[in-house]
């Protein structure tokens, strides 16, 4: 299941262009975290009759992490180039034969920015890759135009080879509770202060993004952390023999 992810649009029109973009290439699953306005006539009448059904189901839902908390594999889409990227980097002709191979584990997501300023770092960081968009020059796409653009590059990679078969990776909730376990375990060892402490956190998420941790490989690094946690509090004073 590939499911389409717009954080806090703005306009409805451009809901009803992103639709119709993404029944043009197959794409049927649409999630809205936040819109500012509800979708309304002007979405349907650009998504048209032909993918009026596409918004019939959309489901609107508060956070982020509400939406992605499912997904085995995301991508976050930009047309910049940024240098705090928690994913790795590719065009979407690159990326697509992955997603389609993730989308046989699970469900996985394309996440689309806002209008006027797109994805944060913050959201970049549930990514496990980035795609960014190339352009000539000028790198403002409409949303509607960046859906189409990835949407159909997704279509394209259908009918490639698929890659080898990889383990089912862990979802995003499951990510998320590790990332807060370490997080938690790096301030309790003073790994680092907590001006340095987001930047910190960002590269063990990209580690683990690259790693694809399956449940189990994620539910013993959680056991680690717990363990070593009980330990500096239980045993740090005894000694060899004591």
């Amino acid at each position: 299941m590939i499911r389409v992810v717009l954080v806090e649009p703005r306009e409805p029109r451009n809901v009803g262009a992103a639709a119709r973009a993404m029944k043009n290439f197959g794409l049927t699953e649409l999630v809205l975290v936040s819109p500012e306005r509800p979708v309304d006539e002007s979405a349907y009448r650009l998504a048209t009759r032909g993918a009026a059904d596409v918004l019939d189901r959309a489901r609107t839902v508060g956070s982020l992490d509400e939406a992605l908390s499912d997904c085995v594999y995301v991508v976050a889409t930009s047309a910049r180039a940024r240098d705090a990227y928690a994913g790795e980097v590719y065009t979407p002709r690159q990326g697509a034969p992955l997603l389609r191979q993730m989308a046989g584990t699970g469900p996985v997501a394309l996440l689309f920015g806002r209008e006027n300023f797109g994805l944060s770092n913050r959201e970049m960081d549930r990514a496990h890759a980035v795609w960014r968009i190339p352009t000539g020059g000028y790198s403002s796409l409409n949303l509607a135009q960046a859906v189409l653009l990835v949407a159909y590059e997704v279509f394209l990679a259908a009918a490639e080879p698929p890659p080898a078969a990889r383990p089912k990776p862990a979802p995003r909730e499951e990510l998320e509770m590790f990332f807060a376990d370490l997080e938690d375990y790096l301030r309790l060892i003073r790994y680092t202060d907590e001006r340095r402490m987001e930047g910190a956190m960002r590269s063990f998420r990209r580690m683990a993004h690259r790693a694809q941790l399956a449940v189990n490989e994620v539910h013993r690094l959680r056991g680690v952390l717990r363990q070593s946690r009980w330990a500096i509090e239980n045993l740090g004073g005894e000694k060899d023999g004591e």
